[in-house]
């Protein structure tokens, strides 16, 4: 969550939305969100006391330059110092993008899979729904009204 969505009385604009940008670039290359170890309300105090979260330039060489440098600017607290759209898009990480690296294959390779976890729960799913199905009538009514 941007700051400004914190402690604004007039609400927010696409400077919102551009950090929010930030926020979804660092879960892409981290695959968790930012703070995500901490409880909500210690979050929502770290957003606004705390500097903004980022990517380190030692432990992230795998990210470039260009990147951790986007990624900097979209999470500036400073609204008046946070790009517009169209600033970003002139960003080297962008200008000098090539359509293969931008690529849903390329980008998402890294990434946990997202099948796992709902399959497991699915396979769990349906193993209490044959167990019902193999239970006499009388016993499925009786664990309805639990």
């Amino acid at each position: 969550m941007a700051p400004e969505v914190l402690q604004s009385q007039s609400g927010y604009d696409f400077k919102t939305d551009i950090c929010s940008f930030g926020i979804t670039a660092l879960e892409l290359a981290h695959g968790h969100a930012p703070f995500s170890k901490y409880p909500p309300m210690k979050v929502l105090l770290m957003i606004i006391q705390n500097s903004p979260p980022g990517l380190d330039y030692d432990r992230d060489k795998k990210f470039s330059k260009p990147f951790k440098e986007m990624v900097a600017m979209c999470l500036v607290k400073d609204l008046t110092k946070r790009p517009t759209a169209e600033k970003l898009l002139k960003h080297s990480s962008f200008k000098n993008a090539k359509p293969q690296e931008l690529s849903v294959k390329k980008l998402s390779a890294d990434l946990p899979s997202l099948w796992n976890p709902v399959k497991a729960n699915l396979s769990l799913k349906d193993a209490a729904q044959l167990a019902l199905k193999k239970m006499p009538s009388a016993e499925q009514e009786a664990l309805s009204q639990v």
